[in-house]
C-alpha cells in the first residue's frame, strides 16, 4: 500500500506527472495518398427469376470468367445487343 504523505506547502506545490495513458500520442505520418478513383454512376438493384440450374451455370460461368455475376451478365447484355 502506498506510504501517507504530509501535507505540506512543498508537497502541495510539487508538479504532478501525467500518467502516460493520458498522454497525446502524435501520429505517424500518413501514407502518400492513392489515386483518386473515378466517381461511379449511381447504380439501382435488378432481380430476375430465372431456375436453379440455370442460377448455377451462371454463377459457374462467371466464376471461371474471374468477374462477379453483375460483371458477366452485364457483358452478356452487351454482347447480345451487339447483334
Amino acid at each position: 500500500m502506498a506510504k501517507a504523505l504530509v501535507l505540506s506547502e512543498d508537497t502541495l506545490a510539487a508538479p504532478v506527472e501525467q500518467p502516460r495513458a493520458a498522454q497525446l500520442v502524435k501520429a505517424a505520418p500518413s501514407p502518400a495518398p492513392k489515386a483518386a478513383k473515378p466517381p461511379k454512376a449511381p447504380q439501382v438493384p435488378l432481380q430476375i427469376r430465372i431456375g436453379a440450374a440455370d442460377a448455377k451455370a451462371i454463377k459457374r460461368a462467371a466464376l471461371e470468367a474471374d468477374q462477379t455475376i453483375s460483371e458477366f451478365m452485364l457483358a452478356c447484355f452487351y454482347a447480345s445487343m451487339k447483334k
